[in-house]
């Protein structure tokens, strides 16, 4: 696997179950040895089989959300965030951090008493909290119902583009991979097998259309299509029906033949 990734970029890995997916997050990490080949960040060589290098985790700069978010129980949710911050840390600093994803008022709380939405932002900004060059998603959202998990994904916009941390994130869900990701990557048997949304995510869209949220700009015209924003980007879609009283604002949910997984941005 050759693979070069842009400082700052969110990266999606998507494929079946077995890809390597997980895997290479974990070599990424340092949390298991590769057998061949090289990772480096930047000027920073992390691992370098063929020389013998393989920099330990805690020598790596990154941040690492798992599927269970793997919280400290015994610790309370200021106390997960000053582990990860380090003792030389500023004073107030883990409260500034959990004040940004709406957790201060439950600083002194167990993790127990999270919600699971509470624990993914705990999680999160634990990750994020010594400002890692990269952070490492492993089906971070996978757990949280449908509503959740789209507040989530809103909390992972905007803490990217606060904190510009490149973001590598395993996913199976298409929507939310379009959502979040500014590149998509297909792995199968530990290979890039496409390195483009519309075929890596080709075969992942459900039988009948991808569903998305967006919101209404204006139209439709007399072709039948309308100018639709969606995550911050004007596209323009035929409508099969349109609902009445539909305003420019009013969010419309859309239902894209998998053709259309990519659709043409306005400029």
């Amino acid at each position: 696997m050759d693979l070069t990734i842009a400082k700052g970029s969110f990266m999606a890995l998507a494929g079946p179950s077995g890809a390597g997916k997980t895997t290479l997050l974990r070599l990424l990490a340092g949390l298991m040895p590769a057998n061949a080949g090289h990772i480096r960040l930047g000027s920073t060589l992390w691992c370098d089989v063929a020389r013998g290098i393989h920099l330990p985790v805690r020598r790596r700069s990154i941040g690492f959300v798992f599927q269970d978010y793997a919280l400290f129980p015994n610790m309370s949710v200021r106390g997960n965030v000053d582990y990860a911050l380090g003792r030389h840390a500023r004073r107030g600093a883990a409260d500034e951090l959990l004040e940004l994803v709406g957790l201060g008022a439950l600083a002194s709380a167990s993790p127990a008493r999270l919600s699971g939405g509470q624990k993914q932002r705990l999680a999160l900004i634990r990750a994020l909290a010594r400002r890692p060059d990269l952070l490492l998603l492993d089906e971070p959202l996978s757990a949280l119902d449908p509503q959740m998990r789209r507040q989530l994904q809103d909390e992972l916009k905007r803490l990217h583009r606060e904190f510009g941390t490149t973001t590598i994130m395993v996913s199976h869900d298409t929507a939310e991979i379009l959502r979040l990701a500014d590149r998509v990557i297909r792995l199968e048997n530990g290979r890039v097998t496409a390195d483009d949304a519309g075929t890596a995510l080709a075969d992942m869209a459900p039988r009948a259309g991808l569903r998305v949220f967006g919101h209404h700009v204006s139209g439709p015209d007399e072709t039948g299509h309308a100018t639709v924003s969606i995550d911050g980007q004007l596209h323009r879609l035929r409508y099969q029906s349109v609902p009445p009283g539909l305003a420019p604002g009013d969010l419309v949910t859309l239902q894209l033949e998998t053709a259309c997984v990519q659709p043409t941005a306005l400029p």
